[in-house]
């Protein structure tokens, strides 16, 4: 596979150019309302976590009427140059080749500590249950080596578990508001801590080279 690398864009540049995070997501024509809602109120926490410069998107989401359909220059580039993946696991993207695809795109990208520590196990990749939590076995090989995002606890209160049991969607539909912000927020922590401890190598790719890794045995 031949690498399109870009070695000459500055820190800087890329700091400001590129979204911090990539929403990936099961869709079949226009977003759902709640997964726009999700990515804004993500996107708002992101910004203030994180300090964003004005005038940048802290992310991106691909919001055309077929997801599937076409791999615009947009979306190539803000999967090769986003530093978090964020993925919305569902049955419906497990078995998307579309969501597979992306997952392979970001998944080639070489993680590196600021620190210089070791960064073997760091991958940017960050699922988190949209519905109902996918049994262990329906899960492909590569998201199962990805820990799933589970939100730290606050004050002793039990709010993990409704998201554990019901996922994001299961918050918005029964309007479990705090659980839900509280949730949103630490996801939004946790793409901060990642951003101020790693970063990823930028890396696009071309259509002709995304593999569906859930489906296919990789060399």
């Amino acid at each position: 596979m031949n690498d399109t690398r870009m070695p000459s864009m500055s820190d800087e540049f890329h700091r400001r150019s590129a979204p911090l995070f990539f929403l990936s997501y099961a869709h079949v024509g226009h977003p759902s309302p709640l997964v726009v809602k999700f990515f804004n109120d993500l996107s708002e926490d992101v910004a203030e976590a994180v300090g964003r410069p004005t005038g940048s998107e802290p992310g991106f989401m691909d919001r055309s009427m077929a997801g599937g359909a076409r791999w615009t220059g947009e979306l190539l580039k803000a999967i090769g140059t986003c530093q978090v993946f964020i993925a919305l696991l569902s049955d419906p993207y497990v078995a998307s080749s579309w969501c597979s695809k992306e997952w392979f795109a970001f998944s080639r990208r070489k993680v590196i500590s600021r620190s210089g520590e070791d960064a073997a196990f760091q991958t940017g990749m960050i699922p988190v249950t949209w519905a109902a939590p996918i049994p262990e076995f329906r899960l492909p090989e590569p998201v199962r080596l990805v820990q799933r995002f589970s939100p730290r606890e606050f004050g002793g209160e039990n709010m993990r578990a409704p998201y554990e049991t019901d996922g994001i969607y299961g918050l918005l539909r029964q309007q479990l508001e705090p659980h839900y912000r509280w949730v949103v927020w630490r996801l939004a922590q946790s793409i901060a801590e990642f951003h101020f401890a790693y970063r990823v190598e930028p890396l696009v790719l071309h259509e002709e080279e995304l593999h569906d890794t859930f489906r296919e045995k990789q060399p």
